[in-house]
């Protein structure tokens, strides 16, 4: 499942590429170019959560190309640490940096020359602002939920102050026909 992840990032970033060449071309909609540079843009992030955890994709038929070339190695294959699953990994890392500098390129010649950097830096801002959100909710629920805790555990001692009165009352009732024999 994981080879078929890794195959379907590299060829939605070069399949977002081509669809972004072709939509700037003819400039109709530019809800698709952003859809295109978005795929581009995921692509690229799941690479780069890859190096982050080390853990390069698993074998391919490109590891087996360079596997062939270099001889076998005395390295475990699937480990992540045989010298042709690290140039698979650089490489593919490498082509998808490649591809969004096309895409910076196009972008540029077409709608002038900042444009993509001011792409990049609005992307940025919403992150930012996201995250932001994101970390306001998260306080937020935190308090909801301390608050209803603290409710629940009033509720609770309501309750066993109730079951001690009733039990007090209980008590007395007993006390009292147990005392008169039957007063009551």
């Amino acid at each position: 499942m994981v080879i078929a992840e890794t195959a379907l990032i590299l060829a939605g970033v070069k399949a977002a590429v081509a669809g972004t060449k072709e939509v700037i071309n003819t400039c109709k909609d530019i809800g698709e170019i952003a859809h295109h540079i978005d795929a581009v843009f995921n692509g690229h992030e799941e690479i780069t959560k890859q190096v982050k955890e080390k853990s390069p994709p698993p074998p391919n038929k490109f590891q087996a190309f360079v596997k062939s070339r270099l001889g076998n190695a005395p390295e475990p294959v699937g480990n992540g640490t045989s010298i042709q699953e690290v140039t698979a990994f650089v490489l593919q890392q490498k082509q998808i940096e490649k591809e969004m500098h096309n895409m910076m390129i196009m972008i540029n010649k077409r709608f002038g020359h900042k444009t993509w950097s001011e792409i990049l830096a609005l992307r940025k801002q919403r992150i930012i602002e996201r995250d932001k959100e994101n970390i306001r909710r998260r306080e937020a629920a935190k308090k909801k939920a301390k608050a209803e805790a603290i409710k629940w555990e009033k509720y609770a001692k309501e309750f066993g102050k109730l079951l001690i009165v009733l039990a007090v009352a209980l008590g007395m009732y007993f006390y009292i026909s147990w005392a008169c024999k039957g007063c009551i």
